[in-house]
């Protein structure tokens, strides 16, 4: 018990370390944030023109403004941790880090939540001052807010766990920036980045039920505007089964491309 605690002690710390260098660039991170307030604005004026009085999915005008606070306020604070598994593998660099003593796959999860609460601070105060100041409150039922935490913690780890096995096609291929630019476009669609993906057509709807990226951008976004259990029992089904499912590929592909580097004497 003692070393498990000694364990989980040393990826917390790294997380620590993380957060506390990203709070040094805080000033930074508001000005990037600045970039979500032209969004809001521009989707602010659709859905009042659209809608109306009117509703998609369930939520109206002020609902679909908060809907977007959260879906892109998960999106822009997930740190590009890609980029970095993909030089390391490029430069070499993944060598002298596999001597170290420390999961290299829950060090960079750390690094990545670390990283991550900063910028989900920064851009949630900016996001919602801005949907607060525009559209009125959103209607947060606080005695939820354990649940709505737990969707969003599993919805970080998924999004980790997709960029990170994306990373490590970098054992393989020279150049995996497509798959990223192609992923992203995915994020938009069967994310539900811009409208819930209640709201698509049903073949359409099946596919994004199917795919992970709605457990890791629309759905916990979903249940903070619009909280119901039943909703949240299938969230969370399908978050879990995902993790799974990432954990084990992303696993796979690190021992595979570890194998291949160290055949090839890397």
């Amino acid at each position: 018990m003692q070393l498990v605690r000694g364990s989980l002690g040393k990826y917390l710390r790294i997380a620590e370390i993380s957060l506390t260098n990203r709070v040094v660039y805080l000033a930074d991170h508001f000005t990037s944030s600045m970039f979500l307030i032209l969004i809001l604005f521009i989707f602010s004026q659709l859905w009042k023109t659209v809608l109306g009085g009117g509703q998609i999915a369930g939520l109206n005008a002020t609902g679909m403004l908060w809907y977007m606070v959260f879906t892109e306020v998960i999106t822009l604070s997930t740190p590009a941790t890609h980029r970095t598994v993909s030089n390391d593998v490029k430069s070499g660099d993944l060598a002298y880090k596999l001597s170290r003593p420390y999961s290299y796959i829950l060090y960079y999860l750390a690094v990545h939540c670390g990283e991550f609460l900063v910028r989900l601070l920064t851009n949630l105060l900016v996001g919602a001052a801005f949907a607060y100041l525009t559209m009125g409150s959103l209607a947060v039922e606080w005695d939820k807010l354990g649940w709505m935490i737990l969707g969003l913690a599993l919805a970080v780890a998924i999004n980790f766990l997709m960029n990170f096995s994306l990373a490590l096609l970098a054992f393989w291929l020279e150049d995996n920036r497509p798959f990223f630019w192609i992923f992203n476009k995915l994020v938009f669609i069967f994310g539900g980045l811009f409208v819930p993906v209640e709201a698509y057509p049903a073949g359409l709807r099946f596919i994004s039920y199917l795919l992970p990226l709605r457990y890791g951008v629309s759905a916990p976004a979903r249940l903070i505007v619009n909280f119901e259990y039943g909703f949240l029992w299938q969230m969370l089904g399908g978050q879990i089964v995902w993790a799974l499912l990432l954990s084990l590929l992303v696993s796979a592909l690190f021992r595979k491309g570890v194998r291949q580097v160290h055949v090839h004497g890397g």
